[in-house]
């Protein structure tokens, strides 16, 4: 999005708003026939206010599309290559035609959703082992000394948290299914099954449950993805890595593009919470996860008791003393 742009206050009011909006009556929509909808949405006020949601949002844009133009116009006129290179400046590329309020809302929605959501999860399977929480403090405490705050490197060697995420995106990824394809020619498959043209498939994510797949498949193993560097299988271990046991973030050409800093953000947020706060189920509170369609849903009714505690180390005085390598957070 730019840095002056994930910087603007404003601008990331109105997209984290237009985001609650939109998931929240995104529901409403869905209840009704799919044929009526495109119909509907006009006579809905909750509609209403997610369209005056977007024109906010493009009010918001408009100073910094103007500011680019003009910045832009100047290096090409001296024969300079544009200075940007983020989505902004993609979808220009891209397309003729757009509206980049419209697709920077979409990449606010892709972010917001999922990385809080995969955070939420792996507070919630933390309560669940709170014998974790010492475990992890100690890894982040040796390792941001060690790496003097928190860099690319620090981010890389919390191992144990990043099973631990790994571990919890596996249990519940945010989707049942991936990889929607219509096949646009008669297939055989390896075993005879024949995919007719038109046919509709959808890849499962079942076997990342499966015995076959992983040893004690429905138990959560923090250590699962640790005790997997140590064997050799390193490649598959890491919270951004894809493989077809694995499809929390998607596999191959299509994997997410943003799984790299999703996994930065949740890791720096972690670091944060864990040092900072005490975290707890309330007595007797066992998350459970619910099915809607495709997605597999967090329990969104619990509730943590959260509480200031005394951290061992001040992340923030450690990382501004590193200077330039230290990531902004």
């Amino acid at each position: 999005m730019g840095e002056e742009l994930c910087r603007d206050e404003e601008w990331n009011r109105t997209s984290s708003e237009y985001t609650l909006l939109a998931f929240g009556y995104g529901g409403l929509l869905r209840s009704y026939p799919r044929w009526l909808r495109s119909y509907i949405h006009w006579f809905l006020p909750q509609c209403w206010e997610v369209r005056a949601k977007l024109n906010e949002a493009r009010q918001c844009l408009k100073p910094h599309i103007e500011r680019r133009k003009v910045i832009k116009q100047k290096a090409l006129a001296e024969g300079k290559p544009s200075p940007f290179d983020d989505s902004i400046e993609w979808f220009e590329k891209e397309y003729e035609k757009h509206d980049p309020a419209t697709e920077q809302i979409a990449v606010s929605i892709v972010a917001y959703h999922t990385t809080s959501d995969l955070l939420a999860e792996t507070l919630l399977n933390l309560c669940q082992h709170p014998e974790l929480f010492q475990e992890l403090r100690e890894e982040i405490i040796a390792v941001l000394t060690a790496e003097g705050g928190l860099t690319k490197g620090a981010l890389y060697n919390l191992k144990l948290m990043d099973s631990v995420v790994k571990e919890s995106q596996r249990l519940r990824p945010i989707l049942l299914g991936a990889f929607r394809r219509i096949a646009t020619a008669d297939v055989t498959l390896p075993n005879g099954d024949i995919l007719k043209k038109g046919d509709k498939i959808i890849g499962g994510m079942s076997h990342m449950w499966d015995s076959d797949t992983y040893d004690n498949a429905l138990e959560f193993d923090p250590y699962r993805f640790v005790k997997m560097r140590q064997t050799g299988d390193d490649k598959k271990a890491h919270l951004v890595s894809t493989s077809a046991d694995h499809l929390g973030f998607g596999h191959g050409f299509h994997a997410c593009p943003g799984r790299f800093f999703a996994a930065n953000e949740i890791k720096i947020l972690l670091c944060h919470m864990l040092l900072k706060y005490d975290w707890k189920l309330p007595e007797g509170c066992k998350p459970q996860p619910s099915h809607s369609g495709f997605k597999l849903l967090g329990d969104y009714s619990s509730n943590l008791l959260v509480r200031r505690r005394t951290e061992e180390l001040d992340i923030d005085s450690l990382s501004s003393s590193k200077g330039h390598d230290s990531l902004p957070y």
